[in-house]
This record gives C-alpha cells, sequence and structure tokens, in this order.
C-alpha cells in the first residue's frame, strides 16, 4: 500500500528557514572578510536556524487523508437517525442553547406536535402532554466544549460577530474549507462552504437519507446549529444541508424553530 506524506505550511515554513540559515552561513564563510557585514550575516544564519528548528518541533510532519477523516462520523449520524426512524420518530432535530449547566440538548419530535423546552429528564424518549420526543445531546457537543474550553471561543450574540465567529472557526481553528461565507437572511443563518474539506462524509451521509442531516445532524452542521442557538438564545434546527454536484461545496441554512 502507497502512503502519501503531506508537507503542511509549518513544516515548509521551517524548511525554508533552514535553507536560509545555511545560505547566509555558507555566504559568510566564503566571503571571510570579517566585518559587520559578515557578522550580520551570522548572526541572521543562526537566528534562521532556531526558527527553522523550533517551526519543525511544533509539527508532525504528516498529516491524516481528509477522505478519510471525512467518513469517520457517517455511521453515527446514520446509525442514530436509522435508530430513530425505527421508533416511529419522524420529526427535525430542534438545538436549544445550553442550560444553565452548559449541557447541550437536541429534540427530535416523534410527530408533529413540537415540545417548547426540554423537561427535566434522565430518559431519552419522553412522553409529554405536549407530545412525544427524542432528547439526545447533539453529535457536535464535544467539538463545541474543546473549542471552549481550548480555544477560548465565546459565543456572541450580536448577529453580525456571529457570523464572523461561525468564518473564524471554519476557516481559521478547523481549517474546514477554503472559502465560508456566513450571512443571516431573515432570520435564517446561511453558512456557504467551498472546498469543504468533509465533503465526502457529506454525500456518504446523503446517500443513505437526506433526512439524516436534519433530523439529528452530523457533528459539523449540528456544531454550526448550536452555535446558532446560543448566539440567537431561542432553539434552531437545521433547514437544509445542501451540496453541490461535485460535492465540494456545501449550503448550510440554519433557522429558528417553529
Amino acid at each position: 500500500m502507497k502512503k502519501h506524506f503531506l508537507m503542511n505550511d509549518t513544516t515548509a515554513a521551517g524548511a525554508l528557514l533552514l535553507v536560509a540559515a545555511i545560505a547566509a552561513l555558507a555566504l559568510a564563510g566564503l566571503t571571510g572578510r570579517g566585518d559587520l557585514t559578515t557578522a550580520m550575516l551570522i548572526l541572521a544564519g543562526f537566528g534562521s536556524f532556531a526558527s527553522g528548528l523550533f517551526l519543525l518541533a511544533l509539527t508532525r510532519g504528516r498529516t491524516p487523508d481528509p477522505k478519510f477523516a471525512a467518513l469517520l462520523p457517517v455511521q453515527g449520524t446514520v446509525g442514530i437517525a436509522t435508530l430513530l426512524a425505527d421508533l416511529g420518530v419522524q420529526g427535525d432535530a430542534r438545538f436549544f442553547p445550553p442550560d444553565p449547566r452548559g449541557h447541550l440538548r437536541a429534540l427530535i419530535p416523534a410527530g408533529g406536535q413540537v415540545l417548547r423546552s426540554p423537561p427535566e429528564s434522565t430518559y431519552s424518549y419522553l412522553t409529554t402532554e405536549e407530545g412525544d420526543a427524542v432528547m439526545i445531546t447533539p453529535l457536535a457537543a464535544p467539538c463545541l466544549s474543546y473549542l471552549k474550553d481550548s480555544c477560548s471561543f465565546e459565543v456572541p450574540p450580536e448577529r453580525e460577530q456571529l457570523c464572523e465567529a461561525v468564518v473564524e472557526i471554519c476557516r481559521d481553528v478547523l481549517e474546514i474549507a477554503e472559502r465560508i461565507e456566513a450571512t443571516f437572511d431573515g432570520d435564517n443563518l446561511v453558512v456557504d462552504l467551498r472546498g469543504f474539506a468533509l465533503a465526502n462524509g457529506c454525500q456518504a451521509v446523503r446517500e443513505v437519507s437526506p433526512k439524516c442531516c436534519t433530523m439529528v445532524g452530523c457533528p459539523f452542521c449540528s456544531l454550526i446549529a448550536c452555535i446558532a442557538a446560543e448566539g440567537t438564545g431561542m432553539p434552531c434546527r437545521i433547514l437544509a444541508a445542501s451540496s453541490s454536484k461535485k460535492g465540494r461545496n456545501l449550503r448550510l441554512i440554519i433557522g429558528p424553530s417553529a
């Protein structure tokens, strides 16, 4: 089996600094002038050498195959949606803002009636006067906890800043797409991703059923839905998650729960 090793930006920068260090030290040695210019070359050479080693120490030298990584969450999303369908559940997930303890919850109505808020219960299948529903922890819960705990991410309440936060998370932190746009169309948050790194996973889920995207939501789509719910302070649901014909682009629409 042939293995592919990819050089990331950190590795490339470190290698270039080492090359520059060798060139500077070689030039200083060849000239042998012993003046201020030579001293500056030597200092620049040692500085570049140290910086290059530092950058190379930060990288692992290879990255996982993005096509393989995109397939990791597929079966979990499809499996939960299949189980819910076998139980007779027909609705789409409603993602709620975190409770006072910071816990994330999503309600999936079993029928046409929708619960206004998650009741205090430890059960997954809920039977209430408002209707029946399944309560789950969104698949994005570990991802959002990581962003908050390790990346100091805070969900802003203003719409414009919320869009900027979504773009920053997708582009700078997760590096999940080549180009990201997030805007509000009325009350709906619309996120367009070009060159989506998890496109293979989206395609695999949609081949089973597009209903999986709205009934459960993969870790990425539910992450955006949870951020939208916390930012707007109201329950949200995934209205659409449509990919382009070639599967490299994704349009995600998150709207308030009806």
